[in-house]
This record gives structure tokens, C-alpha cells and sequence, in this order.
């Protein structure tokens, strides 16, 4: 990896990237070819402890002033730089509409204009955009009349590279399809180097909360804003409890008393059977982090953040690629005092398919100023499990199975294979079952399923 490669690979790139990016971008691909470190000494890795990751309740509720004083000091940031393709959509995900008419970014934008309206606050809102969604989240903000100040940047668009040579992907032969986004972790970098990280110290803001614009339990939560604040958090991280759906997800352990953030790429693969099991690893990463701005501005002068290199295998028109990208969440192992905090599940509900639409437009939720809410009829546990086949992934074929979305309250698992259709309203209890593999089966308005199989 020398500097005459690195000249080759910006002669490549036809000098589309400047200097910091391209500093960035080479490191990483240095690392990407150094391959992926696993953990050496896996009995040195523990359980964290409550000190670095403590429980919610144990955490003390701060006063009424307390809080004001500490909104006054925040400012919420989304990852907006997804699209809604894996349901079909065209266009940004946070623009697909999940209920009451309104999209991901309607309901973030009532909570933020929510609390500024209760706490008589001007909490900005943070937006990093991909090149994806960058222009049509901007056009949507702009069709709105919000009080709030909304922040809207695009992150790095870095080059493909060829699986084998591990050259750029030609962007006069392939356009935009030469590019991708380089993953949230580039939220460091593209707020330090286009100045918006320096403006909001400047303008007294000191805590960031941020999320992904597509999980809906990710709202403030005083209680933590206060445990940043009054114990100077630099970084926190909020863990939930482990389900058999999430054992892939990134973890925490402590070693020689350290937190650090563990992902499956680095676990050997005699110890795969282990990181998945929810015995020694309970909890996992829901991706919404608490950062102190102050002690990342002073991080980043000394140099930017060594985050992990994550290795995204596609193929353009058939051909082989490699994205390189890096997860916000592994800033974690760069900063002193870094925690996790174990948090409800109900602080984690992203949708990811139109499984997860299902259940947030549903009567197992309501909406109070952008907020879901748990139904309180519904039995105190987990929500019930839904697959709704590959057919229905496509978010036009599950509306026209669902015009009206059914009772779900006491439904404890939806498997769905082929075309369904409900002609209305309909209640689902227990453990449901609908097949239409031979021909569309189709429910009237007004039927009760329950503990029972249903073939077209």
C-alpha cells in the first residue's frame, strides 16, 4: 500500500475526490486489505459489568429544571440515507408512509416540534442524507411548514470497487451506479469536515442523540439526556435484550476493564455458535447513540476515528463489487468512559419490512404527537412474530392484502405464503396461518382467524 497506489487510485477516480476523502477512503481500503482482525484471546472477554453497562431503571430522574436546561443543550440527528427498496419503494425510506397518512419524517419532525413546543425549546434536528435521498428529503421538508430547524447534509459518495483487481468502477461507463455511500459511520467525518459539528458547539449544543430514521421507538428520553449530561458520557450506546431474530447483531464485552463493541465478522469461527447464543451475549446494538459533541470535536482534532471496516459483497449487472463502509456505533472503542445502557424493547422498533409496517400501523400501537405508543390492551411481552412471504415484501401487493390493517391484539404469529386478500376489516388471534400458493385466497370483511390454517 504505498503512496504510488494511492496516486493510482486518484489518477482512477479521475481526481473526483478531494484530499480528506481521499485520505479516508484509502485507509479505508488499507484496512480492508489487511483483512479483518479477530478476537485473539476469547477468555479474556467478559460480560460487561453494570458499571459499563448499566440498566435504565437504575439510572435517577432529573428535575423539571434539570431538563430544560439539558434540551437546551441537545440536538436530535436521523441516518436518512437509506432507501425504501427491500419494500419496493422508490425513493428515501424515512418518506414511506407508516400510519395516520404520515411518513418516518412527518412523525420525527412532530416529536421534535412536539418538544420544542412543551419545553419552549428550539432543539434543532440533524438529517444525513446519501446522494440517494438527499434532493427529495429536502423537497419534502420544504413543501412543510415546521417551526423546527432542520439540518440537512450529504454524506461522502465514494466509488465501487472490483472485487478482484480492487479498482474504481468506471462512473463514465456507469454513472451513478459507480458510487454508493460509504455507511453511517461517515457521520464523523462529514460533520467535521463540512463545519456543521463546530456550529452547533458554537451555538451551545453538546449532545447529540441519533438514530436510525426508520425506528420509531428512538425518541428522547429525558432520564438519559441527564445521565450524559451529569456524569459527562462521552459516548453511549443503548443495548436491548437479545431474540432469536437479533443474534447477529453487534454486542458489547468487557476486556481488561475496556467496553468494546463486537461484531460477527470478528468472532472466530469456532466461537460463531457462542456470539449467537443469548446466554454469554444478551444484549445487542439498536443503533441509537448518545454522543457528547464537545469530546468528539476534541477526538477529532487529534486525527479522525479508527472506526472498523464492514465489507458490503454486490454485484452491479452482474458484476462482482465491494462497498466498504463503517457503522456509527463503532466510534464507541474511541472514546474514554464509553458505555452501553440496557433499555426496553420498546426503544427498538425499526422497520426494516413490511413484517415490521404491519405491525406499527396496527392496532398494537397509537400515535400521540409522532410517538408510538404500546396498547395497553395488548398482554405485557414480546409482539407477536409476522412473515408475510416474499410476495407481500412488496409494499403495493401489501396494501391491496390489507386495506383495512386487522385487530392484532392478540395475535401471536401471522405466516403469510403466496397472495392474500382481506376484503376489510378482520381479527387475527393466536397462531394464523394463510396459504394462497395455488390461486389468491381471499378473506370477507368482518372474519375472525383464529388457531387456524387458511388455504386459497
Amino acid at each position: 500500500m504505498s503512496s504510488d497506489d494511492k496516486d493510482s487510485l486518484w489518477s482512477a477516480l479521475g481526481q473526483s475526490l478531494a484530499g480528506p476523502q481521499l485520505d479516508h477512503y484509502w485507509e479505508m481500503i488499507t484496512q480492508f486489505r489487511q483483512g479483518t482482525a479477530k478476537v485473539e484471546d476469547w477468555s479474556s472477554i467478559m460480560t460487561p459489568d453494570s458499571r459499563n453497562l448499566p440498566d435504565f431503571s437504575s439510572l435517577p430522574s432529573p428535575e423539571h429544571s434539570q431538563t430544560a436546561r439539558q434540551l437546551s443543550k441537545l440536538v436530535v440527528g436521523k441516518l436518512n440515507g437509506g432507501m425504501g427498496t427491500s419494500m419496493g419503494c422508490v425513493g428515501p425510506k424515512s418518506l414511506v408512509e407508516v400510519r395516520d397518512n404520515k411518513s418516518f419524517l412527518d412523525l420525527i419532525l412532530d416529536q421534535i416540534e412536539n418538544l420544542n413546543r412543551e419545553w419552549d425549546q428550539k432543539i434543532p434536528l440533524l438529517l444525513m442524507n446519501s446522494f440517494y435521498t438527499h434532493e427529495k428529503t429536502q423537497a419534502h421538508l420544504s413543501a412543510l411548514e415546521i417551526s423546527s430547524e432542520v439540518i440537512g447534509f450529504q454524506q461522502n459518495k465514494f466509488p465501487r470497487l472490483h472485487s478482484e483487481s480492487l479498482s474504481p468502477m468506471n462512473p463514465d461507463k456507469w454513472g451513478d451506479q459507480a458510487y454508493y455511500p460509504p455507511g453511517h459511520g461517515d457521520f464523523y467525518q462529514c460533520i467535521w469536515q463540512q463545519g456543521i459539528l463546530q456550529k452547533l458547539i458554537d451555538a451551545g449544543r453538546e449532545i447529540l442523540f441519533i438514530s436510525n430514521a426508520d425506528n420509531l421507538g428512538a425518541v428522547v428520553d429525558p432520564v438519559i439526556l441527564n445521565y450524559m449530561d451529569e456524569f459527562n458520557i462521552p459516548f453511549l450506546m443503548e443495548m436491548t435484550a437479545k431474540t432469536p431474530a437479533d443474534i447477529k447483531g453487534g454486542t458489547l464485552y468487557q476486556q481488561d476493564g475496556k467496553l468494546k463493541l463486537l461484531e460477527i465478522a470478528r468472532v472466530p469461527d469456532d466461537r460463531l455458535d457462542e456470539f449467537c447464543d443469548q446466554k454469554k451475549f444478551k444484549v445487542f446494538n439498536t443503533n441509537n447513540i448518545w454522543i457528547n459533541l464537545v469530546a468528539l470535536n476534541n477526538r477529532l482534532k487529534k486525527g479522525s476515528l479508527k472506526l472498523s471496516v464492514l465489507v458490503n459483497r454486490k454485484s452491479v449487472e452482474g458484476i462482482p463489487i465491494v462497498q466498504l463502509e463503517t457503522a456509527i456505533g463503532s466510534g464507541l472503542e474511541c472514546f474514554e468512559g464509553a458505555v452501553g445502557l440496557s433499555v426496553s424493547r420498546d426503544r427498538f422498533l425499526p422497520v426494516k419490512k413490511t413484517d415490521d409496517l404491519l405491525l406499527v400501523r396496527s392496532n398494537l400501537f397509537s400515535l400521540n404527537n409522532g410517538k408510538l405508543i404500546r396498547n395497553p390492551e395488548r398482554k405485557p411481552g414480546s409482539l407477536p412474530i409476522i412473515m408475510l412471504g416474499d410476495f407481500l415484501q412488496n409494499i403495493e401487493n401489501f396494501q391491496n392484502c390489507f386495506p383495512v390493517i386487522p385487530d392484532l391484539v392478540d395475535l401471536e404469529e401471522l405466516k403469510i405464503s403466496g397472495a392474500v386478500r382481506f376484503e376489510g376489516g378482520a381479527s387475527l388471534r393466536g397462531r394464523v396461518h394463510l396459504q394462497g400458493l395455488k390461486e389468491t385466497l381471499i378473506l370477507p370483511a368482518g372474519v375472525l382467524i383464529a388457531d387456524e390454517t387458511r388455504q386459497g
